[in-house]
């Protein structure tokens, strides 16, 4: 059996492997006057592994469904490879997909499950199932072929359902919150599985989850979208290191926001003062004028949690105030959320070896700290975002 990926006949008659890239140009998809999507202009390189990350109704799964075929764009193209696909029928793009509720046939063995795909496109019983069992011993389950699908565990279902999606030899496979059913133990064993399945095959892959630890440890590319926008399409450690926006600094759940206007300009750096009169340093990077406003945004794990003393103290420069709210033992850390005026879901994530040397808890007031070159400077001032309710906090 052949289970790379389809190949084409180039003009001088030589097999080429049919390309994977999807481009989305100007694409829109309204249901009523409501926009799941708006103006998308995606590129999803050939052979990568793209997460489409976001909060429930942000057009992720809108955006998978087009590339699919299940749903017509009301505006824009969809190419995948050289050809554009808008208008063609899901069986003609090279696609696969692979739904979230797995949909399994109950009354065919898992052998017939994935041999089913083969059989509508009307391949012989004999090839069928010869191919069947080859991907059913890719994915490790070739010794329960003749099992039904409630004679699986969760984690079986979810690699039968992978097996039937590539038998077909795609070139794109769509996952639709692909983990989502399964416990915590079996989601990360399948992380694995998946993104080394993806390496061995070297098809593009594009998975749609609202789970931020998830996205970050499968994809080459991750796509944060918010409200039928993307705010940053980039590598996972450009998205947590260096978010492009507050909402995506702060639904990656790793980073605290804060903001404030020019003060001073230096060969060093930017001084910012915020409303509260904390300053911020900022590493050098360009000279803005004096009182352009500015946000940034600093690690959880970079920050120091130091107790107020009696009396208290002028505060240092790239520090603020605040009162714990609540703690939690994370194992190696503790997660310590702090009320910081201005900059709501404000939270350190300590070492658990500093945290135990001085604990602190609910009530009490801290300084928390960081260093200058832990500053990260932001394309975007959070201004309507500052005050709205954001996902992912609690990472």
């Amino acid at each position: 059996m052949n289970d790379r990926p389809v190949s084409s006949q180039s003009p001088g008659g030589a097999s080429r492997q049919a390309s994977g890239e999807i481009r989305l140009v100007n694409v829109s998809k309204t249901f009523g006057e409501a926009h799941a999507v708006k103006d998308i202009n995606l590129t999803i390189p050939h052979g990568s592994y793209c997460c489409l990350l976001g909060p429930s109704g942000c057009g992720k799964t809108t955006i998978l469904r087009m590339i699919a075929g299940h749903e017509t764009p009301s505006d824009g193209q969809i190419f995948i490879g050289d050809q554009m696909v808008v208008g063609k029928r899901p069986v003609e793009r090279g696609t696969a997909m692979m739904f979230q509720s797995y949909a399994l046939f109950p009354h065919l063995s898992i052998l017939d499950n994935v041999a089913f795909y083969l059989k509508m496109r009307g391949v012989g019983k004999e090839e069928r199932r010869q191919r069947a069992q080859q991907m059913l011993e890719r994915v490790q389950l070739a010794h329960l072929r003749n099992r039904m699908p409630a004679q699986l565990s969760g984690g079986q279902q979810q690699r039968v359902a992978l097996a039937r999606s590539l038998i077909t030899n795609p070139r794109v496979l769509l996952l639709d919150e692909p983990l989502s059913a399964l416990d915590e133990f079996l989601r990360l064993q399948m992380r694995g599985e998946l993104k080394a399945l993806q390496a061995e095959l070297g098809i593009t892959f594009v998975h749609v989850t609202h789970t931020q630890p998830e996205a970050i440890a499968l994809a080459d590319m991750v796509v944060v979208m918010d409200t039928g926008r993307i705010d940053q399409a980039a590598t996972a450690n450009d998205i947590f290191n260096r978010p492009a926006t507050p909402y995506v600094a702060r639904f990656m759940g790793g980073q605290n926001v804060l903001t404030g206007k020019v003060e001073s300009v230096s060969s060093s750096g930017v001084r910012l003062k915020s409303e509260r009169g904390e300053a911020f340093d900022v590493p050098s990077g360009g000279a803005p004028a004096v009182g352009t406003p500015m946000s940034i945004s600093i690690r959880r794990d970079r920050v120091h949690v130091a107790r107020v003393g009696e009396g208290g103290a002028p505060l240092a420069p790239n520090s603020v105030a605040g009162v714990v709210e609540a703690t939690e033992y994370q194992g190696n850390f503790v997660k310590v959320s702090i009320r910081v005026e201005g900059s709501p879901g404000f939270v350190a994530n300590v070492s658990d070896e500093e945290y135990f040397a001085e604990p602190v808890g609910p009530g009490d007031r801290v300084v928390p700290s960081w260093k200058p070159d832990q500053v990260h400077v932001l394309s975007k001032v959070d201004s309507a975002e500052a005050g709205k309710p954001y996902a992912g906090g609690g990472h």
